[in-house]
């Protein structure tokens, strides 16, 4: 995490158009690819047989074979292809397909993975986080995922559970049990300036990256008062403050800028709310304020991290911030020493 005078700096970019990866990690022989008109059939076939092992036990075959027939019709799915602001993909091994995803992106930046499935004999081999993974990645704009699942499911609910899904809703369904609507945060909120009014927010959200370090404070009076009025706290100095805010408007993120020296750029503020890293949210912000310094025609950057949060220092090494000899120690009510990073633009 970054620091501007306090312990802390923790641990966006807008298409509509989904972006497909064609190969998953989760398998050498593991392709994701879009679905296309000659895989329809068995498409059907694998969701046939995937949807009578996991309802079956729930509402009976028949019911299942009813669901089926007027879910996944070759003509319904037909439907899917080409759509806008949806994707409908496949993980095909050498032996055929062994999963199917589709998720649609509404105009209030809300993902709904319409369906997920892989073949019972392919199950528990990563290939439905790939899936998943890849329908998500297919929005970088998606601000929250939402899937219902049903309550009986309980495979299919543990899968989402351990994926970063919790549940927010129920909805009955008459005759047909209960559904749990599940939901996902995703850094999908394009950056903004911050405005006084967050004022409040960020310090939540410092409080929360703060927490997870022994002997960390926050401290509003001391040691980070530019928080108080954050719309015009880096402004005043040519700089820059970004926040990012998740699906219901919280602020999610943060980082700031400014110039000490002439061509050269300080990075500050830095935080990641705990539950949305390790998704590209620190790294876009940190690209913002490289590009916000290179129109500034700076030539290097620098920051300074508390040497506690060695989780922060892999992402500034994996973007190319060198740790310099320097460090100094602040005296302030956390007792911080920080390391100095530096990269050259």
């Amino acid at each position: 995490m970054l620091r501007a005078r306090s312990c802390g700096h923790s641990p966006l970019i807008s298409s509509p158009a989904p972006v497909v990866p064609s190969v998953s990690s989760a398998s050498a022989s593991l392709v994701l690819r879009p679905a296309a008109a000659p895989d329809l059939v068995e498409i059907r076939a694998l969701l046939v047989e995937t949807w009578h092992d996991t309802y079956d036990p729930l509402f009976g075959y028949e019911e299942v074979a009813s669901f089926t027939d007027r879910l996944h019709a070759v003509e319904k799915l037909a439907g899917e292809l080409g759509r806008a602001s949806h994707v409908f993909l496949v993980a095909e091994r050498e032996d055929g397909l062994a999963g199917t995803v589709s998720a649609t992106l509404g105009d209030d930046r809300v993902l709904t993975i319409g369906r997920l499935y892989v073949r019972p004999a392919q199950q528990r081999a990563g290939i439905g986080r790939a899936l998943l993974e890849a329908a998500l990645a297919a929005f970088p704009t998606a601000q929250v995922a939402r899937l219902e699942v049903e309550r009986g499911n309980a495979k299919g609910r543990a899968f989402y559970e351990r994926n970063g899904f919790t549940w927010t809703a129920k909805i009955g369904h008459a005759g047909a049990g209960e559904a749990l609507v599940y939901e996902r945060p995703l850094p999908g909120a394009l950056p903004r300036l911050a405005r006084d009014e967050d004022a409040q927010d960020l310090f939540g959200l410092l409080a929360l990256c703060f927490a997870e370090y022994p002997g960390c404070y926050v401290d509003p009076h001391e040691d980070l008062t530019d928080l108080r009025h954050p719309s015009r706290s880096f402004g005043q100095r040519g700089g820059a403050f970004w926040v990012a805010e998740d699906a219901r408007g919280r602020v999610c993120a943060c980082i700031a800028i400014d110039y000490p020296a002439e061509r050269e750029g300080e990075l500050h503020r830095l935080y990641v709310r705990p539950d949305l890293r390790r998704r590209g949210l620190g790294e876009r912000l940190i690209r913002l304020a490289e590009d916000h310094a290179r129109e500034r025609g700076a030539r290097n950057m620098f920051f300074w991290s508390d040497t506690r949060f060695t989780n922060a220092h892999r992402l500034y090494t994996r973007l190319g911030y060198l740790r310099a000899d320097a460090t100094r120690a602040l005296g302030d009510v956390s007792n911080s020493v920080e390391y100095r990073f530096e990269k050259a633009l």
